[in-house]
Parts: C-alpha cells; structure tokens; sequence
C-alpha cells in the first residue's frame, strides 16, 4: 500500500515531464530532487539551465547502483526516476483549468500566474528524433492582455546531440530560487529558435576534461517590448554551463536586443543630436552544493550587467542565497534564503535599457515585463521560502518576501517616473491529488506601500490539472 502511494504521489509531482524530451521551468518540487542528487554527487551534470535536457540525467542514474542509496535520497532518486520514465511516454495530453484572484507581482521558479483565469490545454508526442507540443490556452484578464495564446507549444529536432526547437516556452537561466538576473519566467515566452547539447556529457580532448559535463544553450526570438505597441526586434542570448568537480556549477551568459541601447551626447549641449547604440548583458552565476556537518547544502550566486571587456559584467546587479534539504524515504523538504539587489544610479542609460526617459524606447522587456529580474528595478528583495512533498501525495510551500523598491526621477519636470515601493508579503500553497488529477490551492496576504500609501490585501489562486 505505501509503495502505490508513492508511485501516485510521483505521478502526479511528474505533471511537466510527461512525454517532453527536457524537464520545462515550472516543476519547483522536480528540481529539488534534482538538487538533491546533485548534492549527493548522484548527477554530475549542469543543472541550472531551463528547459533542462533529460540525456545527462539519464546517463548518471543508469549508472547509479540504487541498492547504495541512503534513506536520505531515497525519495529524490524515485521520483526523479519515475518522472524520467513518464518523459519517455510516446504521447501525452490533458488541461489545466486555474483561478487567480491577482495577477502576481514577482513570478518565482514555477508555474505562471498572471491572468486572472483561464484553461491550458495541450497534446504532446515524442519520438526518438522528434518531439512536439501543441498547447492552446485561453487567459482572461492576463497581464499581456491576450485572450488566447500558445505559451508551452514547440517542434524539437535531434541532429546528433544537438536539439534545435521552434518554440514559444519559458526559460530560467541560473540557480536562482526567486529571482533570475538574465533570463527567467517573469515576461510572457518570446517566439524563437532555440539550440542546445542534448546530453551535457563531456566528450573531447584529454587536455580539456577539466571543464568537466558541459551544456551549451543559443536563443533567437523575436521581441516585443512594449505591450501597446507594434513595434518588435530581435532578441539572442547564449548560455555556457559546466561542472569542473561534483557539486560546483559554473555559467557564463550573454544577451543582446534590438532595444538594449546606450545613450551619449556628442557634445555637452542640449541641441546636439543624441546618439545610440546597442549593448550587450552579461552574467556568471555559480553554484557549490557540499554537505555541513552531514547536513546538505548549497550556495548560489549571480552577477549580472553590462557587458563592457571581459568575461565579468560591469556595475552588477546580483542575487546571493542558501538553500539546504532534507530527505528520507518518505519525503523531501527543502529551504532557501535569497537576497537581490538591482539598484542603480542612472539617469540616460541604464542596465536594462533606456526607458527611464521615454517608455516609447523599450528595454530589456517583453510586453512591458522585464526578461529577467521578477522584482521592480532598483530594488532589493529577501526571499524565505520551504517547499514540502510526501509519498502520501502531499505537496507544499511556504514563502515570506519583501521587496523595497526606490523612486526613479525622470529629466522632464522632475517627476516620478517609478515611485518608491515596498512589499511584504506571506504566502503559502499545497496540494495533492483530487478526482485523479492535481489540485493546488494558495493564499497570500500582503502589505504595500507606494509613495506615501499603504494598504494590506490578500489574494488566492487554485488550479485544477487532468492529464490522459
């Protein structure tokens, strides 16, 4: 009776691995049993790339004797393990019908929810050199304003170990928790081209073997800045990740757009013509996972900004945290700290772009979100968060997060373009399996300060997911 416990319980924690040749970015529960394992010294491949290939993974866990595990994986590796196998399912289909009573703010590592209600449908195939997703969903009342959308849809190819895919889904670049510098989830998917090393295994010269497994991911989209305008561009991003030794993930990444732009006089006189021109973003993100006093644990960093000479960005933003797990045959917790800081002086020219000045211009956004950071620019952000599952089918999580965001004065008048911000905000869900699909439910209530109102107000989102 527990062991089919378990196997529903996994069933179900394995909704986003159903038939896809990669593990998508909204599967928080998936990836921390990942991060066990890496923890563990069980997978030795980078793992903090989004959507993350399965060959790696695979490869490590054919490898593994399981009859060596301790209690304290035990979970982890079976549930890696299963969702592995309903990856390899030759079809998949299903819906998603969720509520919200608000748009979010700060979208984590996870699901997207920024309309107010809608259904998610899709049907998926995969086959040994092609693999494809037709996912249509209807929004209402989204924050980029589309009635219906294709967010999840793609057609991947094999050619050798490189899968390249047309696709419209969405990435998470790094091992942030919360908050992910240069590419995340906040902003709608971007329609484009993606190419990556299907298995992250090294494969090469002796002399280079210290790099150790390493993945290489190139992005081309189209991008549309601004949500009430025409007006798109091309965006391209390239991401270099490796593992040197067990435990330590090093990343390089870089990032261009159409409306990233640096602004400069020619003179120092108003009248003269003012000139543009393109910059690019650069990022190093490192994560080291070792145990303290056998206790798992891992640190993370990023930095990221402009890309002037070097490999390291200039006048960085960053994100700092700490996680730890703990494991059993029954369970899995696992706990995170994280701080970002995107505070900058700017007046013309800034990191993300040039649109403190005129919001005509565009930045580093799409429909009018940040690519990257979830929180407002020029802020501060903690994040405490847990997140429990359970063979009993249980699921979990808790958050606390405070945001402070400064006021941003524009040339014209001196007025505010952005005012000054504060969030504090407790959120916690849970879910398990209802009527053989999964239902989540969460809650929060936060404090919000602007300018010089403040007022407290609580929000719930549920969702209900059937898969066949």
């Amino acid at each position: 009776m527990k062991f089919n416990k378990l196997m529903l319980s996994l069933t179900l924690f394995s909704a986003s691995s159903l038939a896809q040749p990669w593990i998508s970015s909204n599967d928080a529960m998936l990836r921390a049993s990942i991060e066990m394992l890496v923890n563990q010294g069980i997978i030795n491949q980078p793992v903090n790339t989004y959507p993350l290939m399965w060959q790696g993974i695979a490869r490590d866990l054919a490898q593994l004797d399981s009859s060596q595990l301790n209690e304290q994986v035990f979970f982890a590796y079976q549930h890696v393990k299963h969702a592995l196998e309903f990856a390899k399912q030759g079809s998949s289909s299903g819906f998603r019908a969720n509520y919200n009573s608000a748009p979010e703010l700060s979208q984590s590592f996870g699901e997207r929810n920024q309309q107010q209600s809608g259904i998610n449908s899709y049907g998926s195939i995969t086959g040994d050199r092609v693999s494809a997703k037709v996912s249509v969903n209807y929004a209402d009342q989204a924050l980029d304003k589309k009635y219906i959308n294709y967010h999840g849809s793609y057609l991947a190819v094999l050619f050798g170990n490189w899968s390249v895919s047309v696709e419209q889904v969405d990435h998470w670049w790094g091992p942030s928790n919360d908050n992910a510098l240069m590419l995340s989830n906040n902003a709608a998917p971007m329609e484009g081209l993606r190419f990556t090393r299907a298995n992250s295994q090294y494969v090469g010269p002796n002399w280079l073997s210290f790099i150790g497994n390493w993945q290489l991911t190139g992005i081309y989209a189209k991008q549309k800045p601004i949500q009430d305008q025409t007006n798109d561009g091309n965006y391209w991003a390239l991401r270099l990740a490796s593992t040197p030794i067990n435990g330590l993930e090093v990343a390089i990444s870089s990032s261009g757009s159409d409306f990233l732009t640096t602004t400069s006089f020619k003179q120092a006189t108003l009248d003269e013509n003012i000139q543009q021109t393109e910059h690019r973003l650069s990022s190093i993100d490192v994560k080291y996972s070792t145990s303290l006093f056998n206790q798992p644990i891992a640190v993370y960093s990023e930095l990221m900004g402009k890309s002037k000479s070097g490999i390291l960005p200039s006048s960085p933003f960053y994100t700092l945290g700490v996680e730890s797990y703990f494991g059993s045959s029954a369970q899995l917790t696992k706990a995170y700290l994280e701080y970002s800081n995107t505070q900058e002086l700017c007046e013309l020219d800034c990191t993300y772009g040039n649109n403190y000045q005129t919001l005509q211009q565009g930045s580093y956004t799409q429909k009018s979100r940040l690519i990257g950071s979830s929180t407002p620019q020029n802020s501060q952000s903690w994040v405490l968060g847990a997140q429990y599952f359970s063979h009993d089918g249980f699921g979990a999580y808790t958050k606390l997060r405070y945001i402070s965001a400064e006021s941003v004065i524009g040339n014209l008048n001196n007025q505010y373009l952005v005012q000054r911000f504060k969030r504090l905000q407790l959120e916690t869900g849970y879910q398990q399996g209802v009527f053989n699909g999964l239902w989540k439910v969460a809650g929060s209530i936060y404090q919000d300060e602007l300018g010089d109102e403040s007022n407290t107000d609580t929000a719930l989102k549920t969702s209900w997911e059937y898969r066949f």
